[in-house]
């Protein structure tokens, strides 16, 4: 009888030829080369082999490819000075990183602009645009000296849709921060552009709570949102909203100092509130005033009393049925207190 093949031995061995054969196709020295074909192959090309070829200021059909360069020749491809090129005023970002700056410049000075810029037509200056996104990428060419920006057109009907489309690719790249969203919010309400905090919500996918939250850090003093805005994602909507339920119980500088230690302790939001919980119990309560009351008898009837507190306010109510009573105490009074003889009517 003859042996049996050992099969896994078998399947190892047909493994480590099929591994030797990708290693020897795509050696990495090889990959590299290919990248940097590619990359430079896609320089003037930046929607592939059947996208138009960028030259200054427009772009070029290629032949070939007739069916896809229809349809992709109706959006216009721009290279254009950067000084024309405007940032969006709704613009979910309001914050910019100076380091995030410093490391996309680098990358731009190196590779160039790989990426188009969202952009639509300027509705006033002939020849520029405004940015719908890229705002970074902007300010990276600036900072690595470059004078031209590569921008995509598209259409765009109306304010609400340029926030929008803002909005929604910050929020898929997990970039929009707090801070950005309550001063972006508070733009659109400014200036009419959303009425209120329900149709911020339905404009986000928000919550309404989470639009009153995050609305409401700009409560802050301005000290707190300028600490707020050197550490942009450190402060999200549960701290934030911490944050100015602590501001009710702390003054200024106290506020601030817990800013701190929430930075540098790292200080989650459950803990900043179980401190909140702790400074509102420990604020000084109103001391509760103690009175003393002094009743006053004719014979075995109480007609009236004196009643004083440790404040020094003194209270007196008597019930005197006699008038030649009243005057005389009245007259006392007047003399206790030196009171002329001017009578002011109360109903």
């Amino acid at each position: 009888m003859s042996a049996k093949p050992d099969r896994k031995a078998l399947l190892r061995r047909s493994i480590n030829n099929e591994s030797v054969a990708v290693e020897q196709r795509f050696a990495p020295t090889d990959m590299q080369k290919r990248y940097a074909d590619a990359e430079e192959a896609l320089i003037d090309r930046p929607l592939g082999l059947v996208g138009p070829t960028i030259v200054s200021g427009k772009p070029t059909p290629q032949p070939g490819f007739s069916a896809e360069i229809d349809t992709l020749s109706s959006r216009s491809i721009l290279r254009i000075a950067i000084d024309r090129a405007h940032d969006n005023p709704l613009n979910a970002r309001r914050i910019y990183d100076p380091e995030v700056i410093k490391s996309m410049a680098a990358s731009l000075a190196t590779r160039g602009q790989l990426v188009l810029v969202p952009a639509i037509r300027h509705p006033t200056i002939q020849g520029d645009v405004i940015l719908l996104d890229g705002h970074y990428r902007k300010r990276g060419l600036l900072a690595a000296g470059k004078t031209e920006i590569e921008v995509d057109l598209q259409e765009v009907n109306s304010e609400l849709e340029m926030y929008r489309i803002s909005f929604l690719i910050n929020q898929e790249r997990n970039s929009q921060t707090t801070l950005d969203n309550a001063l972006a919010w508070q733009k659109l309400l400014a200036d009419q552009i959303v009425r209120d905090n329900e149709s911020l919500a339905e404009l986000t996918g928000l919550s309404t709570a989470n639009v009153a939250k995050t609305l409401a850090l700009l409560k802050l003093p301005e000290a707190a949102i300028n600490k707020i805005r050197d550490r942009p994602t450190k402060f999200g909507i549960a701290l934030g909203y911490e944050l100015v339920q602590c501001a009710k119980v702390l003054d200024d500088s106290a506020l601030l100092t817990l800013m701190d230690r929430v930075v540098a302790e790292d200080i989650s939001s459950r803990a900043l509130e179980a401190i909140r919980h702790k400074l509102a119990s420990a604020s000084p309560r109103k001391k509760k005033e103690v009175s003393r009351q002094y009743k006053i008898h004719a014979g075995a009837e109480q007609i009236g009393f004196i009643k004083e507190w440790d404040s020094g306010k003194v209270t007196l109510e008597v019930n005197l049925p006699h008038q030649v009573d009243r005057e005389a105490l009245v007259a006392s009074l007047k003399r206790r207190f030196t009171l002329d003889e001017t009578v002011e009517s109360v109903e």
